[in-house]
């Protein structure tokens, strides 16, 4: 997958205005699925899903307790966003300098 197409991607779990708010309320610390549910004022299933994608894409830390799963940010979201970013303008330098 090109770079483009993975940082698409990537900044498309942000573009998100649910799993923006998720984000958003998990810097305030460790939440789990219920807990999320009862603030977004959503089910929580479609927290799962959001919270299932905000995973995949690295985002998210899970720790399971018994059948509870809680969520928190794996890293400062400005430090996920300048990476994703200095990985997407270094690909497109490189690229350049190739002549692609």
């Amino acid at each position: 997958m090109r770079q483009t197409e993975q940082s698409a991607k990537r900044f498309h779990v942000l573009a998100d205005p649910i799993r923006l708010q998720i984000a958003l309320l998990l810097r305030e610390g460790e939440m789990c699925v219920g807990d999320l549910a009862e603030v977004l004022g959503i089910n929580q299933p479609k927290v799962s899903y959001h919270l299932k994608r905000m995973y995949e894409e690295g985002l998210l830390e899970r720790r399971t307790e018994y059948t509870w799963s809680y969520y928190s940010l794996s890293t400062d979201l400005r430090t996920w966003v300048n990476d994703e970013l200095d990985q997407l303008l270094e690909n497109s330098t490189l690229a350049r300098a190739r002549g692609l």
